[in-house]
């Protein structure tokens, strides 16, 4: 059995979050489970529909299309700030435990991954971020989330992407898959490039032995960062354009 090496100690379990303690709680009660179930989603759907609710009485608008304009006011900035946030804490700790998992030899590529939750997937380890990456990761949600606004929000973009993958396909089968081809794939290559070129200098340099042990920590973090806010983004893309498909459809 041989030693730990200074990297292998970096993927120790960090401190538990709220989230961890709220599971423990929940560890073994049904019951618990569901209230907390229940209340989270009374607590979401109502605060949803009375801001559906408030915006429709605050535009007062009587046009046709008002209710349709009005919720894709309401779900599409939870969407694009509430869920992007989220999938992406959730996949940075997912990406970190098969790291972790892979140091010990118990998954290799290709494996089944585990479904991410705070059961199966351990806190992140404490990384000391350095402000100039707390600045980029700052600067990268607040492009995204004023490109997902700005492309998703307006009802009349809403019609015009419609109206592409109508344009674009050339069947029903077509119509169905281009949705998971353009704003599922395509943003999860375009901003998984983007990480790649992010990263391309230090990667170059712990290549070449030239990174300390905090630096390689720093950028196995930044790494599992970028790519967990890519698959993010790419999700919470396609999640925009599927709900905002079924508004402009159905109401």
């Amino acid at each position: 059995m041989h030693g730990s090496s200074p990297d292998d100690d970096a993927l120790k379990v960090g401190p538990p979050q709220r989230i961890d303690r709220l599971w423990a709680w929940m560890e073994g009660r049904p019951l618990r489970r569901a209230v907390v179930g229940a209340l989270i989603f009374l607590v979401c759907f109502s605060g949803l529909f009375a801001s559906w609710i408030g915006v429709a009485l605050w535009r007062g608008s009587t046009d046709r299309n008002a209710a349709a304009v009005a919720l894709l006011y309401v779900l599409v900035p939870f969407i694009a700030v509430v869920m992007l946030f989220m999938i992406q804490r959730m996949m940075y700790r997912l990406l970190w435990n098969q790291e972790r998992a892979i140091a010990r030899g118990e998954w290799r590529p290709g494996d089944r991954v585990p479904p991410p939750g705070p059961r199966s997937t351990p806190p992140a380890p404490p990384v000391p971020w350095p402000w100039s990456l707390r600045a980029r990761h700052a600067l990268l949600y607040v492009l995204t989330i004023g490109g997902l606004l700005y492309g998703f929000m307006p009802y009349e973009h809403q019609v015009e992407l419609v109206r592409l993958i109508w344009q674009l396909g050339s069947g029903s089968a077509t119509r169905r898959q281009l949705p998971l081809l353009l704003f599922g794939y395509l943003p999860l290559v375009l901003f998984g490039l983007l990480a790649v070129a992010l990263t391309h200098r230090q990667r170059r340099w712990r290549d070449a032995g030239q990174l300390d042990t905090r630096a390689r920590l720093v950028l196995r973090a930044e790494m599992n960062w970028l790519w967990a806010f890519a698959t993010a983004a790419a999700m919470t893309i396609l999640m925009l354009q599927l709900f905002g498909q079924l508004i402009v459809a159905k109401l």
